[in-house]
Order: C-alpha cells, then structure tokens, then sequence
C-alpha cells in the first residue's frame, strides 16, 4: 500500500528559469504525472504550483490542479540549471494514486495543505470514473476532520481514520463504501475518566443502519502513581482490585471477564483489625472483602463470593502500611 508522505524536494539552486518541472514515474501504467513549482521557493515552504494527470495512451490531461500550498524536498542537490527533475514516486506524498473506494480503479489524493487536525496534512481526492478524475466532497471530508490522511484496508475493504483532542481523548472510525461514499460503520472514543483512574469508551457500531452506542469503561495496566495492592479473580473471571492512587487514595474496583468495569468506588473504607476485613458501604449494600473474597450484604440476604485462590495477589493488611484519607480503622 502506498503511503503518504509530504512531497518532500531538497535544496535546490536558485535557478533563472520561472519554473521547474518534476515529473513523477512508477505510480501508474496509465497515467503520468508533473508538477510546477515557480521559482524561488525554499526547503519546506508552501509555494504555488500546480499538478496535472496525463493519459499515457491519449496523451489526454485528465486532471488539473492549481495550488498555494505544495511543499517539495528531494535530495537533488545537483547545480544543473534544467527545468525538468524526475522524481520518483516512493519518494513523494504530495500526490496518492490509490483506489480508495475499491471498484478496481486508482483514484487520486492530493495534498493542498496543513488543514487536517494539528495542522497535519489535507488532501483533496478525486475519484477515477470513465478514464477521468472526480471531485469526492465525501472523501476529501474524511482527511480534513481527522489526523492526516486516511488508511485503507484493503482486505476488509474498510477505511480508517484518527483524530484526537490534546492528550486524552482519541477517537477512531472505520468506514465501508457505500454508493461511492464512505459510511461510518464503527467508531471508538477513549478518553481518561474525571477520577483520574479509568478509561472510558464510547463504542458506537452500525446496525440494521443506525447507529448502536454501547459505553464502559476499564482499568489500565498502568499508570502513574497508581498501584494496585490486594487483588483476585472468581471462577467466572470477574476480578476485584484494591488500588493505591494519587498519593493517599484506596479505590475498589470491580470488573468482568473483559476488564470492563461493573463497580468502581472511591469513598469511605473501614478496615476491622479483628476480622482482617475491610468494608464500604454504597447505597443500602454492604461489600465486606477478606483474604478469601467478598461477602455482599443487602437488606435480604448474604451473597459469599469465594476468590480462586491460585489468583490471589498481594495482601489484605498492606492497606495498614499506607496513609489512606478515605479509609479509617476499628
């Protein structure tokens, strides 16, 4: 798959001629492509230029674009003063000869500037119809509202994108071509929950043509300054963790097979010297962990949960090493 890169063209020399000419070689058996840039611009500097698609065969121009903002880099530091540089495809991204709505045709995407989220680049894409080029609004749409140009699968036959907002939220959508536009058929948002502690996700999948939101969230691995202290699973893989966060914070966190979590608390604890037991209380339900499990207290009756011992890690009393502001003991 061929990917995008930055049209990229080295120093050059200051030349006397109005215009240098690139031609680009290898990206098609059918087409070529050239591209003008006036004179006098600089390493990394959008300059205006234009680009055009000839038909090898009819010697026929398909496409024409003219722009303010093409960007050229190529190792050519050579003090030939010709107007005319063959730049080899692979080393390019200013132009994209790909087929993006995968009917067997290469289409084209082109890069007309820093307009993509982060200022990451844009393209403008042009969809291959009856041996000529199509402007796509719908396509073109998808490298401006998120990072960068999209990626293709083309197994699947899907589209993806990525797009974020500072450090901790990130949203990523998958698309299939319908009626030669993209459709999103699935879209992930991650970001960190208001505790500091969890990672939330909106998940959203398309069913039966609308939309299916399904929202959970999970525990990390990781984290700075978090530290999980006392933990074990049942025999269902549900799994209950004691975690030490945030210097003088315990958390219980409660979660399924899949990590996601089912209850997660932050209030008030007591641990009891005399049973080795810490408890809480949420709404008219009591949670009384031990070094085997958990017994569920409600007003009508007792729940055991017996943990699989072999899952077992760290232990219960190390709460009583730590300075917790929100746990007290008796």
């Amino acid at each position: 798959m061929k990917k995008p890169l930055l049209l990229l063209l080295g120093i050059l020399p200051v030349l006397t001629l109005a215009q240098r000419t690139y031609t680009i070689s290898d990206f098609s058996t059918t087409y070529k492509a050239t591209i003008e840039i006036e004179h006098g611009f600089e390493k990394n500097d959008f300059k205006k230029g234009s680009f055009s698609i000839v038909n090898n065969t009819t010697n026929k121009q398909v496409l024409f674009i003219e722009s303010d903002e093409l960007i050229i880099e190529t190792e050519d530091n050579t003090e030939d003063n010709t107007n005319a540089v063959l730049l080899p495809y692979d080393r390019q991204n200013f132009l994209i000869f790909q087929d993006f709505n995968f009917d067997g045709l290469e289409d084209v995407a082109f890069m007309d500037g820093r307009n993509s989220c982060y200022g990451g680049p844009s393209y403008q894409i042009y969809l291959q119809e009856h041996q000529t080029f199509v402007h796509s609004p719908e396509f073109t749409r998808l490298s401006y509202e998120y990072c960068g140009m999209f990626q293709i699968a083309e197994k699947t036959k899907t589209i993806h994108t990525m797009t974020k907002s500072g450090c901790c939220w990130h949203q990523f959508s998958e698309f299939k071509v319908q009626d030669n536009k993209p459709i999103a058929v699935k879209i992930s948002e991650e970001s960190m929950n208001p505790n500091g502690m969890l990672l939330d996700y909106v998940e959203k999948v398309r069913v039966n043509n609308q939309m299916v939101e399904t929202k959970y969230s999970t525990l990390p691995d990781s984290g700075f300054d978090i530290q999980t202290i006392f933990s074990f699973q049942f025999k269902n893989g549900k799994k209950m963790s004691l975690v030490h966060a945030f210097s003088n914070q315990l958390y219980y966190i409660f979660t399924d097979k899949e990590n996601k979590v089912e209850l997660f608390y932050d209030e008030d604890f007591i641990y009891h010297k005399d049973k080795n037991t810490l408890t809480f209380t949420r709404k008219n339900t009591s949670y009384q962990i031990s070094d085997t499990g958990i017994t569920v207290l409600t007003p009508s009756k007792n729940i055991p949960m017996n943990a699989d011992a072999e899952t077992i890690e760290g232990e219960l009393t190390s709460v009583l090493r730590l300075t917790l502001e929100n746990m007290r003991v008796e």
